[in-house]
């Protein structure tokens, strides 16, 4: 059933209902005094303490923030033993919303957006306030294009009560923390803010975020290593200066970081003020108040002069960039160079993986087979890669009634590789091949005539199975691996697993595995192991019958 709108809230008739969660209901109402719009959080989760003191805690922080770029609170109250909390409404959408509707924006644009939030983020740090939650949905932008920073609700300051933010613990969305606050939220400062800045200022000019969104161990260690795609990459007429910007942000080690939104500010103007910024903000309304997909204009450099030097030097890069594709595609050596260097490729015979995802990268490295230092052949490099007409071998195709029968099968196919051409002088040479663990070395030598170097040393690959089984009550989520037998489908039978030889479980194939246990269902897995797979752990969630 649903809930009743209220017709008034305290002193505020309320007109209608904006979102409503688990912890709470946020309502669209009008202030009787200034006749103007307001937006009314209600707590409704009143029985957790923590969450209660969280959003008083929102109130204070946001009474001691009179600023511009800042939401601004009204008013704090508890009416029939709810709290609320009255707060400016912003006639707009925030950014995340603005961002599914145009996927990416303009670098003019964003680092408006951005300066308008590190203004926000300047004064509040001037009051110790660490937000610990930027990213684009709080940053809600009006229908007249002024940008405010928005929910305070896990901000800390010098105040803050140790008992709402625990040692160890870690608060935010997680695509937008620091490695730091991954791991102790509670003593991040205002460099995890200046991060979560340079996360939102990637997403904005290439569309997507530089790390997965998920919480996950490898997640965590890509994000504390800071490898992520450039976003020159991604969008090539990303202005330097923003590239620049994000690198810094994004710094995994808080002290290699901007130390403040100082420098930020000052690196955003100095590029904003060769164009004009009101037309830029008038932009950002037109993007705002029209629905759908809206086109962005061109922001016109001021200085002239600055434009045609800026032509000239892209007019140049596009020349040099030309004649280095035309290079590295092997077009000069093939339509003027042909008759001093032959074509040489490598084709590789592999079985295949459970998902093109899960592939290991093949490399081919070329070396000059002199006898003596063997020196590697320069820009020769290649990753293999599946050509769009594959070969498949002739590997037999296991049906799912042989693979609920037979105790393993091999891979169902095997793929071809193959390498771009490399053109080398005619002469004597070695190949080393790296498939994950895998190193192959072949000397070969090279004529006038095209070549092709066929390698099928990956192509029947296995490696042995170590399987590490556990099990868990689904009910009390306790550990019952004590009580649980596991057997192997093996010669037509299930065999318990400690009984199979360990070197007969091997990968390119396909494993059943059954757990069972007295009172509870049996739970059997049947899967496939790709080539270069040696370590499976299984976790059984086992019901009780």
């Amino acid at each position: 059933m649903a809930e009743t709108v209220p017709e008034f809230i305290g002193k505020y008739k309320v007109t209608e209902v904006i979102a409503k969660g688990g912890m709470g209901i946020v309502y669209k109402a009008i202030h009787p005094s200034l006749k103007r719009y307001v937006v009314i959080k209600k707590m409704t989760a009143r029985r957790n303490t923590s969450n209660l003191e969280r959003f008083k805690r929102e109130a204070q922080i946001l009474l001691d923030l009179q600023n511009p770029y800042i939401v601004h609170l009204f008013d704090y109250f508890t009416e029939a033993g709810y709290r609320y909390m009255v707060e400016e409404f912003v006639d707009g959408m925030a950014l995340d919303k603005l961002l599914q509707k145009q996927t990416c924006l303009s670098p003019q644009l964003a680092l408006l957006i951005l300066q308008d939030a590190c203004n926000a983020l300047k004064y509040a740090h001037s009051k110790d306030i660490v937000h610990r939650d930027i990213k684009p949905g709080n940053i809600l932008i009006s229908k007249r294009a002024e940008t405010k920073l928005a929910d305070f609700g896990i901000a800390s300051d010098s105040q803050e009560d140790e008992s709402l933010t625990q040692s160890g613990v870690a608060l935010g969305t997680p695509a937008y923390m620091p490695p730091e606050q991954f791991e102790n939220s509670a003593t991040v400062d205002k460099r995890a803010d200046i991060y979560a800045l340079g996360i939102m200022l990637y997403e904005m000019t290439t569309g997507s975020r530089p790390y997965p969104g998920t919480l996950s161990y490898e997640t965590l260690n890509v994000i504390k290593k800071g490898k992520y795609i450039s976003p020159k990459k991604i969008d090539k007429t990303i202005p330097p200066v923003v590239c620049r910007l994000i690198k810094k942000m994004l710094k995994p080690k808080a002290s290699h970081r901007f130390q403040s939104v100082a420098p930020i500010l000052k690196i955003t103007k100095n590029y904003l003020k060769h164009y004009d910024t009101h037309a830029i903000r008038v932009q950002l309304a037109r993007l705002i108040s029209e629905k759908g997909l809206v086109k962005e204009g061109r922001y016109i450099q001021k200085d002239l002069k600055i434009r045609k030097a800026r032509t000239a030097i892209i007019s140049a890069a596009a020349a040099v960039a030309a004649l280095s594709f035309c290079w590295s595609h092997g077009w000069i050596h093939r339509f003027v160079l042909r008759p001093w260097f032959t074509p040489v490729k490598v084709e590789v015979a592999m079985a295949n993986a459970s998902s093109a995802v899960l592939d290991l990268p093949v490399r081919a490295y070329f070396f000059e087979n002199d006898g003596d230092k063997i020196p590697e052949i320069m820009h020769s490099r290649r990753v293999l890669y599946v050509p769009k007409k594959m070969q498949w071998g002739n590997a037999k195709t296991a049906t799912p009634s042989q693979t609920a029968n037979a105790s393993s099968k091999k891979a169902e196919e095997y793929k071809r590789l193959e390498t771009k051409y490399v053109y080398l002088t005619p002469g004597a040479y070695r190949l080393k091949m790296v498939a994950g663990p895998y190193v192959w070395w072949k000397s070969f030598t090279v004529g006038k005539e095209k070549c092709v170097l066929d390698c099928e040393f990956l192509k029947d690959m296995s490696r042995n199975i170590k399987v590490i089984p556990s099990a868990f009550d689904a009910k009390t989520g306790a550990d019952i691996s004590s009580k649980v037998s596991v057997h192997v489908s093996y010669g037509g039978k299930w065999v318990s697993l400690s009984e199979v030889p360990t070197d007969r479980i091997v990968s390119n194939a396909v494993w059943r595995f059954k757990f069972s246990a007295n009172g509870y269902k049996d739970e059997i897995f049947s899967l496939r192991f790709d080539w270069y797979q040696d370590e499976l752990y299984i976790s059984a969630n086992m019901s009780k019958i």
